[in-house]
């Protein structure tokens, strides 16, 4: 049995990782969002141009909720992009309930990247639920990205989210 789920985590990680010959230039602008979870995962959506042009738009237990532009310094850019670079697959994934080699944790968030090139988009939807060993150690990474964005007082801090949420806003 761990020999399966070691074969398909590699198969997994295979789908995600940079092919040669696969566009490696950074993209064009980038879509993060994060899906609500069974309790007070913040949910909100970046969209962050390679010249540092954002916009963000905050949903449930963040800070501030609406439409925000910001701006991200070139270094700020690359840090976001080098870490989700990784994850970009050629083309879609998806690890869902549909899509997931292991039984699926249910009452997680999702995390859904696009990425916008001249030669296409590339997608990745990951529910967190679908735990595959090898994929739970670099999950954090991929979750957790928008922290590399000038995103801190927008987004909020996790241990003030069902404050955020309360106050509506």
């Amino acid at each position: 049995m761990m020999r399966l789920i070691a074969v398909l985590a590699a198969a997994l990680l295979a789908g995600c990782a940079t092919t040669p010959g696969a566009d490696t230039a950074p993209p064009q602008s980038v879509r993060f969002e994060t899906t609500p979870c069974f309790g007070s995962c913040p949910v909100f959506v970046v969209t962050i141009s390679a010249d540092g042009h954002g916009t963000y738009e905050g949903g449930r237990f963040v800070k501030t909720k609406g439409t925000h532009e910001f701006t991200a310094t070139p270094a700020q850019v690359q840090a976001f992009f080098e870490r989700i670079r990784p994850f970009r697959p050629k083309g879609e994934m998806r690890y869902d309930y549909g899509h997931c080699p292991v039984p699926v944790a249910t009452d997680s968030s999702s995390v859904d990247v696009r990425w916008s090139s001249p030669r296409g988009e590339d997608s990745l939807n990951w529910y967190l639920g679908c735990r595959v060993p090898a994929l739970n150690a670099i999950e954090p990474d991929l979750r957790n990205a928008w922290q590399e964005l000038p995103l801190d007082d927008l987004v909020g801090r996790a241990e003030n989210r069902f404050e955020y949420d309360q106050r509506g806003g």
